[in-house]
């Protein structure tokens, strides 16, 4: 079964007390309207540890890494050797899990539109093959000189899937045709489920709510109280 956890990583471990609508009307309520799941909340100390136990001998391939990049790795980790759900902080939450997780499913991939996988959440039991094929990608890539946030991030995630699954790498955006068959593949499986994302509106941890329609802005605010950049580096 898939363990009831959910993995959260800030700089602060006291984030659900932030009254940003972004985390009131996101983790924060998510932790509120699912009290039997145990909401685990890692910050950057925490991530470095066990990274360094868990990656070992690759460890010194990330010690320099932007905690942004060390989130990227820490997430597949987790999720490989403790399963449950991995979310990033700054998603819109209002459901219960235990009605949307699908009866029988050892792990949910969501995907952005037709776009990929969803990277800012993942959802499964442990010993997922998944993962650790996505951790083999990465710390190849990684020895290969690449350091690009997004292609060793949401691009490996989406290779890892696609190989693991498919036996083949499909890159992001590959058309609704491409996606309308991997999505179809993925139900069929019996195990694994998926799931339409519109964000930030409509989501697998949120649906038909009330959430301010500012998600950016709010983004943009939040990260700049908190003294943090963008991934991306634009804001």
């Amino acid at each position: 079964m898939i363990p009831k956890i959910i993995h959260i990583a800030w700089n602060d471990k006291h984030v659900l007390k932030n009254r940003s609508p972004l985390i009131v009307e996101g983790v924060a309520r998510l932790a509120a309207m699912n009290p039997e799941w145990d909401m685990q909340i890692s910050d950057d100390v925490d991530i470095d540890a066990y990274l360094q136990v868990h990656m070992g001998e690759h460890y010194p391939l990330v010690a320099e890494a932007s905690i942004v990049a060390k989130t990227d790795i820490w997430r597949l980790y987790k999720m490989h050797h403790e399963g449950g759900l991995y979310v990033d902080i700054d998603r819109y939450c209002n459901v219960k899990l235990d009605e949307v997780i699908p009866e029988g499913a050892k792990q949910v991939l969501p995907t952005c539109r037709e776009y990929d996988f969803s990277h800012d959440i993942m959802l499964s039991e442990p010993e997922n093959p998944i993962y650790k094929t996505a951790i083999q990608a990465y710390i190849s890539r990684r020895k290969d000189g690449h350091n690009n946030i997004y292609f060793l991030g949401a691009q490996t995630y989406m290779h890892a899937i696609t190989f693991a699954l498919f036996r083949k790498v499909v890159n992001t955006n590959p058309g609704e045709q491409e996606f309308a068959f991997m999505r179809d593949a993925i139900d069929s499986s019996g195990v694994i489920r998926t799931y339409r994302e519109d964000p930030p509106h409509q989501t697998f941890l949120y649906r038909e709510g009330n959430a301010p329609q500012d998600w950016e802005g709010l983004k943009r605010t939040f990260y700049a109280e908190n003294g943090l950049r963008h991934w991306t580096g634009e804001w």
